[in-house]
């Protein structure tokens, strides 16, 4: 029988006819997979236009800054209208997404079409809001501390006396910051020692026109005109430069001239524990007032984590345009996945809205109860308190109306006890379209508190000093001149209402065993969201009973983890968003030893303390314009508590020689990441840049940001991973690891290469 001969060229016309084919429906099926999660995004990724634009705009301010006659004038003008005409076409908006991320990285080797692989994980965050790298060590030290008194036969909620009193001070004596860890992971709660990996993170705000008085945190302003708090989301012109085109953004940092601010080592030292802050031989081998300007907001922190994309400060689940970008739980959701979220503080504040709402605004009250609806997560869990929940018609047709069908509303009830409290969901199921809303304190509560009960370091949810104090002003100018403490003591809920409340950590525990039901698995977010609130009261006794919360907390989180399929089917993240500005001095642990032996453990707050920020003070008075004294001298007049107070407490907020109360907001410094169940994402991405509208950032050495850390959640979610590799040992083997490569060079565009050499191959073969 006669074989006919298929001529070489026309196997080569096939094979490019088929690559195109292949490379069509790979283009088109991405392109569906970004339309449908709203991320079909244009890129502008050209230097050569970047560089001509600025060249153009410098040329046309220049010419039009020298003119001296309205001819010249005239004329100039002309020049400038023609230069800057150009810029029109050049691109000026792009975005980025995690998949494209994770692809340029190499970390996965293409993007997926549909939600993901079978090998997705359950994906959990703790969130400690505030909790930067001293913060979880004065945790860890409390924790330590803590048990061994216990052993030492030291009650932590009344002290102890006589020989206990005296042998527990003894063991103590001595004790510094050394007989526990000066650096790195450190250990003493759950996650610190069940959590094998370990990683530092930047924030890195942006910056859009004019910074804050004092530089304050990063300015509200997104890349639409004016603060994000004088239009509705979306509602206002772009921001326009010089040749009045759209803003090109600059991915440099903003001492650069650019629109970030980016870590720097030398300036904030490399790592949290540098010892520029904490070891005298090296005081002032950094800047301690660096990690104070131009600091970051919790509402943009949270979006970068829960959206992958970089933000303006009160701006939730939006991009640098006010456009809505979906969240984690909305990706989940939408993948027929369960997502929940579950705080400690009001479930539309700044953190936990931001995985569940879109707002270019924090306090927009409509914005935020609008788009809860339009979310609708799986679970939804915190304060219910003025604007922080839901609106009214929607918690009543919860709980009695038409929404009553889909969703259970939990909420604090004084005929109901906290062991009960959770009997009602037992049966529901994910899967069945079930959803939970539960509400605690706030509006529900007589005491009407903002926040989880306060623990305290003994435990004992009162007893704590509620910081205060008065401002005085100068009669003649209204300005603040100096703050006058008046703390007394209290406790934030009284005893019968918490027997009406669950503790976080039943919180928690309910949350995983409903979203656990999903079939297809879940994302859940947890944020103890008050270490924040006591930081910025610089208010120890409150933070190391979060601390404590939060310890607690992530052991009912690896106890579930555990029960159920273990990291091959889970993976966690224990971070914050944020660090605030906490010295621990060297006798720390000695200090807060010897007052929970005398049962004076409230004191680790000095009575002095007041609450009240030093340095927004000292900017109303300008002394932020005040070049006669530094930032720390002029802080320092508004300060209250004594020399004498820090060393009795062994620690203190803000810059050292500040006073112990100095600052009381978010700082830049990065802070700790523990995680497990990761499969290696975080180690690929450490170190490496990110995109902002479309504009590379270069990365931090020997740290992810935010944005990494959201792509590797992303990538554990669905499954995303590389292609295996196949051994190469004859023809077959080749065929395969060129089809894969075929499939990859389709995705970066570099097919035509490879057509030739297919079509090549196969001609001479059937020549």
């Amino acid at each position: 029988m006669e074989h006919s001969i298929i001529p070489w060229w026309l196997l080569l016309l096939m094979t490019i006819l088929l690559s195109q084919m292949l490379t069509d429906g790979a283009d088109s099926g991405r392109a569906a997979h970004h339309i449908r999660r709203g991320r079909l995004h244009r890129e502008s990724n050209n230097e050569f236009f970047m560089v001509r634009r600025r060249e153009l705009c410098s040329e046309a301010s220049s010419e039009s800054s020298s003119s001296s006659s309205t001819s010249s004038s005239s004329s100039s003008s002309d020049d400038e209208r023609d230069k800057c005409s150009e810029l029109s076409s050049f691109p000026f908006l792009g975005r980025d997404n995690a998949e494209r991320l994770l692809l340029r990285e190499g970390v996965i080797d293409s993007i997926p079409k549909k939600c993901g692989n079978n090998d997705r994980k359950n994906v959990i965050l703790a969130i400690g809001d505030g909790m930067g790298w001293e913060m979880v060590r004065a945790g860890a030290i409390a924790r330590k501390v803590l048990d061994e008194l216990q052993e030492l036969g030291v009650d932590s909620k009344t002290g102890a006396t006589g020989d206990i009193a005296k042998a527990a001070k003894e063991a103590f004596e001595n004790r510094t910051l050394d007989d526990y860890y000066t650096q790195g992971k450190g250990s003493g709660l759950s996650f610190q020692d069940e959590l094998d990996d370990f990683a530092i993170m930047t924030t890195s705000p942006v910056i859009i026109g004019e910074p804050n008085e004092g530089n304050v945190m990063a300015p509200w302003q997104s890349l639409l005109k004016g603060k994000v708090s004088e239009h509705e989301k979306g509602m206002s012109p772009l921001v326009v430069d010089e040749c009045r085109n759209p803003l090109d953004f600059s991915p440099l940092d903003y001492s650069d001239g650019g629109n970030m601010v980016l870590w720097n080592d030398t300036r904030g030292g490399t790592f949290p524990w540098d010892g520029c802050y904490y070891e005298k031989e090296y005081y002032g081998s950094c800047d301690p007032t660096f990690i104070m300007q131009h600091a970051p907001g919790s509402a943009a922190c949270a979006t970068s984590l829960a959206t992958g994309h970089k933000t303006a400060t009160h701006m939730l689940g939006v991009n640098l345009y006010e456009e809505d970008v979906s969240t984690l739980v909305e990706e989940a959701m939408y993948c027929g996945k369960a997502g929940g979220v579950v705080s400690s503080v009001p479930m539309l504040h700044a953190t936990p809205a931001a995985f569940i709402t879109h707002a270019n605004n924090r306090h927009s009250v409509e914005q935020l109860q609008r788009s809860f609806k339009q979310v609708n997560p799986t679970l939804a869990s915190g304060i219910c308190v003025a604007s922080g929940k839901p609106d009214s018609v929607t918690l009543g047709s919860m709980k009695n109306g038409a929404l009553s069908s889909q969703w259970t509303f939990l909420y604090q009830q004084d005929v109901v006890n906290a062991e009960h409290f959770y009997y009602p969901i037992e049966e529901l199921d994910p899967d069945n379209g079930d959803h939970v809303l539960v509400c605690l304190g706030g509006d529900y509560s007589e005491s009407q508190m903002d926040s989880l009960p306060l623990r305290g370091v003994d435990s004992t949810y009162s007893n704590r000093w509620c910081s205060s104090g008065t401002v005085v002003k100068d009669p003649e100018q209204g300005t603040p001149v100096r703050v006058e403490p008046n703390s007394e003591l209290c406790k934030n809920y009284n005893p019968e209402e918490l027997t009406q409340i669950p503790h976080i950590s039943n919180n928690v525990k309910a949350a995983l065993d409903f979203l656990g039901k999903a079939s297809e698995g879940f994302f859940f977010m947890y944020e103890q969201g008050d270490i924040d609130k006591s930081a910025h009261g610089n208010h120890m006794d409150d933070m190391l009973g979060q601390m404590l919360d939060m310890d607690d907390s992530v052991r009912v989180i690896l106890d579930w983890i555990y029960a159920h399929g273990g990291w091959e089917k889970n993976a966690l993240y224990v971070t914050a968003d944020h660090d605030h500005y906490l010295t621990l001095e060297p006798d720390f642990p000695k200090k807060l030893a010897y007052l929970l032996i005398d049962g004076e453990s409230h004191n680790i707050t000095p009575k002095n303390n007041t609450g009240i920020a030093a340095w927004d003070l000292a900017i109303q008075a300008g002394r932020h314009k005040d070049d006669s004294k530094t930032q720390v001298e002029h802080i320092r007049e508004f300060t209250t508590w004594s020399e004498q107070d820090i060393k009795n407490v062994g620690h203190f907020w803000g810059p050292r020689g500040g006073g112990g109360n100095a600052y009381s907001s978010h700082t830049t410094r990065p802070f700790p990441l523990s995680y497990m169940g990761d499969d290696g994402c975080i180690e690929m991405l450490m170190g490496k840049g990110y995109q902002v509208v479309g504009r590379r950032v270069e990365g931090t050495k020997d740290k992810i940001d935010h944005v990494h850390l959201h792509a590797c959640m992303l990538k554990n979610l669905f499954g995303l991973s590389r292609l295996p590799v196949v051994p190469t040992g004859d023809k077959k083997d080749v065929v395969h690891d060129l089809v894969h490569t075929s499939s990859s060079s389709i995705m970066r565009g570099s097919v035509w290469p490879l057509v030739l050499m297919i079509g090549w191959g196969l001609g001479s073969s059937l020549w």
